[in-house]
């Protein structure tokens, strides 16, 4: 078996081929193509089982079936390893989604550069991912399947793996941002091309214990005052998923908290008046029948849905929450109407001047203004656009009078004017006379 590890596909098939020719036997023997098949497998075993530096043998008691079976699955992990080294090739000049810039982006980026070494086959006829494993030490679990444990199993030394190491070089630089913390890191490496060694520096400074007491203390301060009141304020959805991420960055790094626990701080998390009877229904149900708090928060993340008014009550305002409207009836008492929302329309006099909407006069006029499209003006801001205002109506009606005035003197109407008026009526009086003006036409029927 050990001398099958180096036979090319081309040198099995040839000694298939040639099989038949052979003259030191007693007679001919022509391989079938299932005999063919079961060589070609044997073959891949062999190297399957080499790739991981186990022993190149079968033990005693293999029957003709098991050893059938081993072969066999040999022979279809290589159409599969055939098919996925073609659909990885595109892989190759992938772009993430997210360039690794700071700590913040590690768990996210780190997952995308396993999904998209997962997908492309190195020289050795393995998931280029084997080159960016946690252990240096090479150990095959015999009890995973082939295509898990080889990632573990494999030798990170020699030619082939140095290839592999380049490929993985290329792709890490080329979705590391060049003006980021990360670059630093992984830029005295640059002249190695080892996409091992990039790795080890990146999970030295991201993914050390002090890197992962840090997550771990912001997780706990997230916790610390997070809860809901209304969708106002903090919507549920933002609620939920700082809350989920949260706890599973504690997961991540060592320190996940039971399940019990997290519902047991979940009911007082969520202090909304409008679901307090939902929730209340939801910890009666919990209790006899216990499940994840994810669960729980998809439940009330659709009650919420179903209890809070969606779209802008404005239709086409700008600059407005929907936490305020002005359609409908103004309420009878106070600012809120059914909805929950601010009634910003008109009010009577009376009802705007009452105890119940005095407290609210700020925010209604704030609303208002934003909803006329425009920013919150202050008093002495209001009082330079009046007088703009009153310059610009006097401006207009001088220049109306100022053209009165010269629509009279150039009718002629005027018996008296100042100089300045009598040299100017003069110098029209010459222009009518030179260009055929009005006195030129009375002098030619004179």
């Amino acid at each position: 078996l050990d001398g099958l590890k180096y036979l090319t596909d081309e040198e099995v098939h040839d000694t298939c081929t040639s099989y038949a020719k052979r003259t030191d036997g007693p007679f001919l023997v022509v391989l079938t193509p299932v005999q063919k098949q079961r060589i070609k497998s044997l073959v891949l075993w062999v190297k399957d089982t080499d790739r991981v530096g186990q022993d190149l043998s079968f033990p005693a008691t293999t029957s003709q079936a098991e050893f059938r079976s081993a072969i066999s699955e040999s022979l279809e992990r290589d159409r599969r390893r055939r098919s996925q080294k073609k659909e990885g090739e595109s892989y190759l000049d992938s772009t993430f989604n997210t360039k690794l810039k700071s700590a913040s982006q590690w768990e996210k980026w780190l997952e995308e550069l396993n999904i998209t070494l997962c997908q492309i086959i190195g020289v050795r006829g393995v998931p280029l991912t084997y080159v960016i494993r946690d252990n240096d030490a090479p150990n095959f679990d015999a009890g995973l399947p082939y295509d898990e444990a080889v990632i573990n199993g494999m030798t990170l030394t020699g030619e082939e793996f140095k290839q592999d190491a380049r490929t993985v070089h290329k792709i890490i630089l080329k979705n590391v941002h060049e003006d980021s913390d990360a670059y630093t890191y992984i830029k005295t490496l640059i002249r190695h091309r080892n996409g091992r060694r990039d790795m080890q520096a990146l999970r030295e400074r991201y993914s050390s214990d002090a890197t992962k007491q840090a997550i771990i203390n912001k997780a706990k301060n997230d916790l610390q005052n997070l809860c809901y009141k209304n969708e106002r304020s903090f919507s549920f959805e933002k609620f939920s998923s700082k809350l989920q991420k949260a706890y599973d960055e504690l997961e991540d790094n060592g320190r996940a908290v039971n399940n019990g626990d997290i519902v047991d701080g979940l009911w007082k998390r969520i202090q909304s008046a409008d679901i307090q009877r939902y929730v209340a229904s939801l910890k009666i149900e919990y209790q006899r029948s216990p499940r994840s708090y994810k669960l729980i928060l998809q439940d009330i993340a659709a009650e919420v849905g179903n209890a809070t008014p969606s779209g802008n009550n404005f239709g086409g305002g700008r600059g407005v929450s929907a936490t305020y409207t002005k359609s409908g009836p103004c309420p009878k008492k106070g600012v809120h109407t059914s909805d929950g929302s601010v009634f910003i329309g008109t009010y009577g006099k009376d009802q705007w001047l009452s105890e119940s909407v005095k407290p609210h006069h700020d925010e209604i006029r704030e609303a208002r203004s934003q909803n006329n499209g425009g920013q919150i003006q202050s008093r002495s801001q209001k009082r330079n656009i009046n007088a703009v205002k009153r310059e610009k109506k006097k401006l207009k009606k001088l220049k109306a009078q100022v053209a009165a005035t010269k629509k009279v003197i150039a009718s002629g109407d005027v018996d008296v004017v100042d100089d300045a008026t009598a040299s100017n009526t003069d110098k029209h009086d010459n222009a009518g006379d030179a260009f055929g003006g009005k006195r030129t036409k009375a002098k030619e029927k004179e």
